[in-house]
């Protein structure tokens, strides 16, 4: 890694929303699967090429001593003791203001899908104070970003929209001048000696447009809450030994679509080629899951007892042809009730994981629908568009929505994986 570059991991806050688990032990040092969390965020700095890095460090600090002197890592790791707590702005400042390097910064309670290269490379071609790592996914309870299409940060909300969108990860590229600059309006008194870098510091680099960000996809994993905390577990345990899965939406990928809704039997009828594309998807050895949206049955159109005689039937089709569904996953909710698991909302594949031990990151979505690519790029898993040939170049993604691949039907859509598959180690059964 030719940039001058320092890791910053902030470690410093109480995670009071984690007690009483954290009242003796700080948030970052947890156990996930016997590890701490932070010793799985390190590993991934070390693979990324990363050699030195500070733990900002306040609550039970010494905890974090010890932590750093059991390491079997390759890194270079030590210590920056908070006596006070200082914010996320005030922290780096007291931290770095006079170091003449590059700073990474993280948070030590996230976990995410970091492609550190190309971050540095648009860091430096925008020539950016500082770089914010931007991620595709649900907003509520996280700062929304809005750019104009070079990069450029417009506006910075913390945790304050809601839906899909693009989102601060809270891992940031801040250049030396950068923090120059902030020690001097903190020694101007313009600036609190405490301050949260996100709220009172990111707004002074918008201003002098210096502050940009690098959208893209990928897994992101926070602990900050017991639900999320518990979820890791799965998703670390997937990582280390979890199996591939191919997710297909049902309308539109395997039976034909409706405006009105599939509402009975009589209605449902076969894609064509999805019996002989499943057939085929079935010859890699890899669980075939479906996952749809069933808003209906919240809007009382149909029942639920309507929607199992529905997947029976299917199910007993795609039987007689050898072709085995793993699950079926389904969502009831109707939009307005603002659930987790409707599509693009990933709620759904989540469940997949933490039933079947599923790595999201090596498996495929499959859908004929523009939530169908959000949903799989919000994990990271490769996505595949279902859309007639003739249409599409009618059919147009920012670069963030973008699909994996396109296909015609699900026949094209396992040549696409077969292929793909050819890329990686070899497979091994995972039914």
């Amino acid at each position: 890694m030719q940039t001058k570059l320092v890791a910053a991991i902030l470690c410093g806050g109480l995670g009071t929303r984690l007690r009483p688990l954290t009242y003796k032990t700080p948030k970052p040092l947890l156990k996930i699967n016997k590890k701490p969390f932070l010793y799985y965020l390190l590993k991934k700095l070390q693979i990324l090429g990363v050699k030195d890095v500070k733990l900002l460090v306040g609550y039970k600090s010494d905890q974090f001593e010890k932590f750093a002197k059991t390491l079997d890592l390759n890194l270079n790791v030590s210590i920056i003791k908070e006596k006070e707590l200082l914010g996320t702005g005030g922290a780096i400042v007291n931290a770095f203001c006079n170091l003449n390097k590059t700073i990474l910064v993280l948070n030590g309670d996230t976990y995410l899908d970091l492609n550190l290269k190309k971050f540095l490379e648009f860091h430096k071609k925008k020539k950016a104070l500082i770089s914010i790592y931007s991620l595709l996914g649900d907003l509520e309870s996280r700062g929304a970003i809005e750019i104009d299409q070079n990069g450029l940060v417009k506006k910075f909300s913390e945790k304050q929209k809601k839906g899909i969108g693009i989102f601060n990860s809270g891992v940031y590229l801040i250049e030396p001048k950068a923090i120059s600059i902030l020690k001097n309006l903190v020694d101007l008194k313009k600036l609190p000696k405490n301050f949260s870098l996100e709220k009172d510091g990111f707004k002074i680099f918008v201003k002098n447009k210096t502050l940009f960000s690098f959208s893209t996809n990928g897994y992101f994993i926070d602990i900050g809450t017991f639900e999320s905390f518990f979820a890791a577990k799965y998703f670390f345990k997937s990582l280390e030994s979890g199996k591939r899965a191919i997710f297909l939406d049902r309308d539109g990928v395997i039976n034909k679509h409706r405006p009105d809704y599939v509402k009975s039997l009589d209605e449902f009828e076969f894609e064509e080629n999805a019996i002989l594309g499943l057939r085929l998807l079935s010859k890699l050895k890899i669980s075939i899951f479906v996952i749809t949206n069933q808003s209906p049955i919240n809007r009382k159109i149909f029942d639920l007892n309507t929607l199992n005689k529905i997947h029976s039937y299917m199910l007993d089709v795609l039987k007689k042809n050898n072709i085995k569904i793993k699950k079926i996953y389904f969502c009831p909710h109707r939009p307005d009730e603002n659930c987790s698991c409707r599509k693009p909302k990933p709620g759904m594949l989540f469940q997949a994981q933490k039933e079947f031990n599923i790595d999201l990151t090596k498996s495929y979505v499959i859908g004929d629908s523009k939530s169908d690519i959000i949903l799989g790029n919000i994990v990271g898993a490769k996505t595949i568009l279902i859309i007639k040939e003739k249409l599409k170049q009618k059919t147009k993604f920012k670069q963030i929505f973008e699909p994996f691949a396109y296909a015609s039907d699900l026949v094209q859509a396992f040549q696409i994986i077969k292929n793909d598959l050819k890329k990686v180690p070899a497979l091994q059964s995972q039914q």
